[in-house]
């Protein structure tokens, strides 16, 4: 079994995606958009994304632009926590998602011994980054 978290955006998934294929260093494996669907769509929403998935190590994220007019939030409870065994690619990957949105804990040694840290990017998704220095 795997865990595979799916973003729904407003309308700027297409950004959303560009922006974490280079923040995480991954590669667009599919990209389905709503006109080449069987489903109607309205024109100005048939070049936007009806499902995306980007692979980087081992992982995957799924994105979408939400169906027209269809509500969508990134407040509530939920956190992306990615894992890192290399400092340097935690803070590498950090300083990415980072650009133009909130860091709300600066990614530093914890007293725990992890490099940790928290951000909302600049589409409103919150990240906690973690570094296990492997011994």
């Amino acid at each position: 079994m795997k865990l595979n978290p799916y973003l729904m955006f407003a309308g700027n998934a297409e950004e959303a995606m560009n922006f974490y294929v280079n923040a995480l260093g991954g590669a667009i494996a599919q990209l389905g958009r709503y006109g080449e669907s069987p489903m109607p769509s309205d024109e100005d929403w048939k070049q936007k994304i009806m499902h995306a998935k980007i692979e980087f190590d081992d992982n995957i994220l799924m994105i979408s632009d939400a169906s027209k007019g269809e509500k969508v939030s990134t407040d509530g409870n939920i956190q992306l926590a990615i894992g890192f065994d290399n400092e340097g690619k935690a803070y590498e990957t950090f300083n990415k998602l980072a650009k133009g949105g909130t860091v709300t804990l600066p990614l530093a040694k914890q007293f725990w011994g992890d490099v940790f840290g928290m951000l909302k990017d600049k589409f409103g998704v919150s990240w906690m980054i973690n570094s296990t220095e492997k011994k």
